[in-house]
């Protein structure tokens, strides 16, 4: 889908755009009711998928950084594990 902005005023916060969609797309577009409002429908898919992906990243760089500092981790928690063993000498 491409995306060309258009030189329009604003109108009520909003922004016009014009999009190329395939044309299965379209096609389904074209299929809903006159009640839905594509605008609507338009902005809350771009909404969901860019907030999607974000959160796609970054589970993939938890994930990254967990594997990369898996020895350092485990490292302290035998060094907390001894000293909960032994006893903390504040208790």
């Amino acid at each position: 889908m491409k995306a060309a902005t258009t030189a329009r005023r604003p109108t009520s916060g909003h922004q016009r755009r014009n999009f190329s969609l395939r044309p299965d797309t379209a096609r389904l577009l074209d299929r809903l009711p006159r009640e839905v409002n594509r605008s609507q429908l338009v902005d809350a898919a771009i909404q969901r998928l860019v907030k999607n992906r974000g959160r796609a990243q970054l589970r993939k760089l938890i994930a990254e950084e967990a594997t990369a500092n898996a020895a350092r981790d485990l490292h302290l928690v035998e060094e907390w594990f001894a000293v909960d063993a032994v006893g903390a000498p504040w208790h």
